[in-house]
């Protein structure tokens, strides 16, 4: 017994050091406090959001994380004033009605993103800025969210479509019916299935997360990714399952989907070794 339980403690000290080398061997990152570019912003989404996504990150061990806290550099404000300081000459291009400098300033680059929400792999966020914090937090790399549609809306009937289905067979294969679901729009997905009658409801969260080559501003990944909550209301004849409303559980659980979304397309891309770029 005793060689049995020094075999077993070796095993776990030896697995954690693999674990925590695999880590290392991983370019270093930080996760930036993410955005919200909904009318919501005020309820904290984005707070939310990246806690649980960097909470996720570190349960996953698989990434080189140089804080355990996401970081408030307040990273879409600067580059808001940053942009302000591109537009000073515009003054003077409106009196000179010469704009030649003023369009031609590195501002207008071409492959320089309008803003922090809408940048694209391959475009440019401003160098001076990431490299700033890069090192300042030692970090090769910024990972940063964007919350673009939150709430209920069109936006997520496909996704909902699909979750509908799969609560339709359930409630199929229980009552011995047949038939095709009828899609609803703005959040609602509702159906009959001969004696069974559907109502599915959901709150949604889509995101956009792009990782940010911290020396040149670069982006090198990004995905979309879109996390519902959502309720069913089945009724069976004289019996009824579930419930149809919007409510914080709802709200809750799309955050955590999101979360959960965010964490798998980074953990998938890192197998393939697409995901940094040195």
């Amino acid at each position: 017994m005793k060689n049995f339980l020094t075999m077993l403690i070796a095993a776990m000290i030896f697995s954690t050091g693999i674990a925590s080398a695999a880590r290392e061997d991983n370019p270093t990152c930080v996760l930036m406090k993410f955005t919200d570019d909904t009318r919501y912003d005020a309820i904290n989404s984005a707070d939310r959001l990246s806690d649980l996504v960097l909470e996720k990150m570190i349960a996953s061990k698989k990434f080189n994380l140089k804080e355990f806290e996401p970081i408030d550099e307040n990273l879409e404000a600067r580059l808001y004033d940053e942009k302000v300081d591109e537009f000073t000459n515009f003054d003077t291009a409106i009196s000179s009605n010469d704009y030649n400098e003023f369009f031609e300033g590195d501002g207008f680059q071409e492959n320089k993103a309008q803003s922090i929400a809408t940048a694209s792999v391959g475009q440019i966020v401003t160098p001076e800025i990431t490299s700033e914090i890069g090192k300042n937090h030692g970090a090769e790399y910024l990972i940063q969210g964007t919350i673009i549609n939150l709430g209920t809306g069109a936006w997520m009937n496909e996704d909902l479509e699909i979750i509908s289905g799969a609560v339709a067979g359930l409630a199929a294969a229980y009552a011995s019916y047949a038939s095709n679901i009828v899609s609803g729009s703005f959040g609602d997905v509702m159906g009959g299935i001969g004696g069974v009658n559907m109502t599915i409801k959901g709150i949604g969260v889509q995101c956009d997360i792009r990782i940010i080559k911290a020396a040149t501003g670069e982006v090198i990944w990004s995905k979309r990714v879109l996390g519902i909550g959502e309720s069913q209301l089945i009724s069976v004849g004289l019996v009824t399952f579930g419930h149809s409303n919007l409510s914080d559980a709802l709200y809750s659980k799309a955050i955590n989907k999101a979360a959960d979304k965010i964490v798998d397309a980074l953990l998938e891309d890192m197998k393939d070794n697409s995901l940094f770029v040195r």
